[in-house]
């Protein structure tokens, strides 16, 4: 037998926004720097990330690092679009190893989604797109402030962080 919060009696109800064709997509960087706190940078954008889209946002990354860029990056189609490979080739400063096919233990991002499921997501329910977006950005924003965290993905990826 299941048990609910509804009060004896009463089928409890969950409203539900049906019919919605809203996708919240989430783009993160885990990154270090010798010498310096590791953090994640990311953005979130309502509907897909296209390949222009995340040249944009590594553009912006390499101007708030003011550093070249080493990218591991897993096997999405849009990291290894025509377009993407051209702007690869286009900067100096880019430079990316891909991950095997389907290995998520050896992207660290994935234990940002992880944290983040287990946390700000977990027992939601959104009534709207954007309850979902802000329950997202809260929880990426904890993360953000939370650099132990951040190495811990690194490091669960085998990513170790050396002189520090």
């Amino acid at each position: 037998m299941e048990r609910t919060w509804a009060p004896a009696g009463q089928t409890p109800t969950l409203h539900v926004v049906k019919g919605s064709r809203s996708k919240l997509s989430v783009a993160a960087l885990c990154c270090y720097r010798h010498g310096q706190e590791p953090r994640m940078l990311y953005r979130t954008r309502p509907g897909w990330y296209h390949d222009r889209d995340l040249i944009a946002l590594l553009d912006e990354v390499h101007q708030r690092l003011a550093a070249p860029i080493l990218l591991v990056w897993d096997n999405l189609s849009g990291h290894r679009s025509g377009r993407m490979r051209r702007a690869i080739a286009a900067r100096s400063w880019w430079e990316v190893e891909y991950l095997p096919a389907y290995a998520p233990e050896l992207n660290p991002t994935e234990g940002a989604w992880a944290h983040l499921r287990a946390t700000a997501l977990a027992n939601l329910a959104a009534l709207s797109f954007g309850e979902l977006a802000s329950a997202v950005r809260g929880g990426l924003r904890r993360i953000q402030r939370r650099p132990e965290l951040v190495a811990a993905f690194l490091a669960h990826a085998g990513l170790e962080l050396r002189n520090q």
